[in-house]
């Protein structure tokens, strides 16, 4: 069985910090998926909707080489458990 990394984030306005976090994590080891918060959780969370959509995020973070899988962060509460 291949060890699976998990990261989350909002991923709005792609930069080099994001990048760097995606490389980390794949460097760990095994497959690479990336949770990325829905507009909904983001506003719960810092009180205002992304720059880009869910949609856009995800194409984004899709394309990224060290990413293997991604999907939609719905609820804090999937970190825990």
């Amino acid at each position: 069985m291949s060890k699976v990394v998990i990261t989350f984030g909002t991923f709005d306005v792609f930069h080099v910090g994001h990048l760097r976090i995606l490389q980390r994590a794949n460097a760990l080891g095994g497959k690479l998926a990336v949770g990325v918060s829905t507009g909904k959780l983001n506003c719960e969370k810092k009180g205002r909707l992304p720059v880009y959509s869910e949609h856009e995020r995800i194409e984004i973070v899709s394309a990224v080489k060290y990413v293997d899988e991604v999907f939609f962060e719905e609820s804090l509460e999937e970190k825990s458990g």
